[in-house]
């Protein structure tokens, strides 16, 4: 009895080291690293103030920010990878916060966005935005904190079934990769359904999933090749999110 008590603990231990070395081999496997463009985007100018750390953090220079962006990455996308993107809206007049997670996966801590909002309490309109999974944890943020934000701007993504945005108030940008003509990719399509009635779908036709963000390797496969240069895709997503936090927040 007692030998199986002794191998039953040793499985309780030794279990979740397993797990936890196998998640953590997979996440740097697959991890979408900053290209050297990205990087180069980390660093303070006279249009933005720039702040690494756990977060990733961009305000405007010389102005108080009219909003804050909180933004959930992609499922093992390096935060980084987006400053090209948060520059331009930081420029634009707003805090920009990319939020990292436990594994860089946002379903590990899809409640970060409050601890955001409570270290920086002079913002008084918040936006939550997330890109593919850090778009659907965005989503859930927002069906649970919908007298809190201002507004959901979601990078390729839709809400989770469980938490059906359709009867909400809560303003919503949907900016997405798109065949040439214009298409949104069937899946998306299918879940029309979870969105309110009126959001706003800005497609990039000729896009590409990761190009979202700025990154060099990940795991991901893209349903077809890009129509659009990566730097041509940046600049439509950083205008459609600027447009949308224009329209969300009080000037």
């Amino acid at each position: 009895m007692k030998r199986l008590l002794k191998i039953l603990a040793a499985v309780i231990v030794v279990l979740p080291l397993l797990a936890f070395g196998w998640l953590t081999y997979a996440t740097q496997k697959n991890l979408a690293k900053p290209t050297p463009q990205a990087l180069a985007a980390l660093t303070t100018n006279d249009a933005t103030i720039v702040e690494t750390g756990e977060w990733l953090v961009m305000r405007p220079a010389g102005a108080e920010p009219a909003g804050g962006l909180i933004l959930y990455p992609g499922a093992n996308c390096d935060i980084r990878g987006y400053a090209p993107v948060l520059r331009e809206i930081a420029a634009g007049g707003y805090l920009a916060v990319a939020v990292s997670m436990p594994f860089d996966f946002s379903i590990f801590a899809p409640d970060r966005a409050d601890a955001v909002r409570q270290a920086f309490p002079e913002i008084e309109h918040w936006v939550i935005a997330g890109h593919s999974m850090g778009g659907a944890m965005a989503g859930r943020y927002a069906f649970n904190h919908q007298h809190d934000l201002a507004g959901l701007i979601l990078w390729d993504s839709y809400p989770p079934e469980a938490n059906d945005l359709a009867d909400s108030r809560l303003p919503v940008v949907h900016i997405h990769r798109a065949t040439p003509d214009g298409a949104p990719p069937a899946k998306f399509t299918a879940k029309r359904h979870l969105f309110p009635e009126t959001s706003v779908w800005v497609p990039i036709p000729g896009g590409l999933h990761m190009y979202f963000g700025s990154f060099d390797g990940g795991g991901y496969e893209e349903e077809w090749e890009a129509f659009i240069s990566r730097d041509e895709q940046l600049e439509a997503v950083s205008s459609a999110t600027l447009a949308g936090l224009q329209e969300m927040i009080p000037q």
